[in-house]
């Protein structure tokens, strides 16, 4: 058996949960659906991401164990420093005991900036009740040279900088010609553009998405993700073409309304229309009464 074949990837999608947040509508905002990643060998596995509600986490305990069938989850890589990439971190690592977390030490610098009061009331407002008091922490130590194996196999740790936030990462896994993108790429979901009002920061994350492309990956797995999508590689393509559009129609539009509308138009059918409002006051952070 060669090492590509060695190696198995499952997803555990999680779907769209309701926030305390509503849209121009009056109706109320969910968040977006999120997959994990995860990627076993003969006896061990690696986990990429995790969630962030208490409920997400035993849900995703749940399928973890029913998953591994017995192999030991020995890593969890976290992406980004987004909370909702790894808030349900102290409660794996004690479900799953001995589990290494790790990241690079830029993403883990970032992740201290997503922990200040300021965000915890950002998160503890939009889920009331519903993120475990401990989840506000670090836990995740520095790779060496952005890389660790699985059983011979090489993942690579690929740092980019700004996509939908600062300091992201996407992680390579040449055997089985994979990279789980992190919020660098999305699949069919309105993208977070809430840290990227400005062009020069949605060129940073078009940079990133260059970045990625050079790889060449047949699988893509983009965190946010629309139920039943498949993980092809045309979401690269497909993240480039909406940052493009919804810089246009920012340079098109007078109002963070007048912006929601054009790109709901551009994109009727993609979900998570509150995460697109969020982006839309952010590029128009002086409207009154939004």
């Amino acid at each position: 058996m060669s090492l590509q074949t060695a190696l198995r990837a499952d997803l555990f999608a999680a779907p769209s949960i309701p926030t305390n947040a509503t849209l121009p509508d009056g109706s109320v905002g969910f968040w977006q659906p999120t997959v994990v990643t995860l990627i076993s060998g003969h006896s061990e596995a690696v986990l990429v991401d995790t969630l962030f509600t208490h409920d997400q986490g035993v849900s995703l305990g749940d399928w973890l164990d029913e998953t591994l069938s017995g192999k030991r989850l020995a890593t969890i890589y976290i992406t980004h420093g987004h909370g909702d990439h790894f808030f349900n971190l102290q409660y794996l690592t004690q479900r799953f005991p001995g589990v290494e977390v790790v990241s690079t030490q830029a993403s883990i610098d970032h992740m201290a900036t997503q922990i200040t009061p300021e965000f915890q009331a950002f998160w503890n407002d939009l889920f009331p009740r519903q993120i475990d008091p401990d989840s506000f922490q670090i836990l995740a130590k520095p790779l060496k040279d952005n890389k660790f194996t699985l059983e011979g196999h090489t993942f690579q740790a690929v740092d980019v900088g700004h996509s939908d936030t600062d300091e992201t990462t996407f992680l390579h896994i040449p055997d089985l010609n994979m990279v789980v993108a992190g919020d660098i790429v999305y699949n069919d979901v309105h993208m977070w553009m809430t840290e990227s009002p400005e062009q020069r920061q949605r060129d940073a994350w078009l940079h990133s998405l260059r970045v990625l492309e050079r790889f060449d990956p047949a699988v893509v797995v983009a965190s946010h993700h629309r139920p039943g999508g498949v993980d092809g590689a045309w979401n690269v393509r497909a993240s480039v073409e909406y940052i493009q559009t919804f810089s246009r129609l920012a340079q098109e539009s007078n109002s963070a309304k007048e912006l929601y509308d054009k790109v709901v138009a551009a994109y009727p059918d993609r979900i998570g229309r509150l995460v697109l409002w969020l982006g839309c006051k952010a590029v128009f952070p002086d409207d009154i009464g939004v």
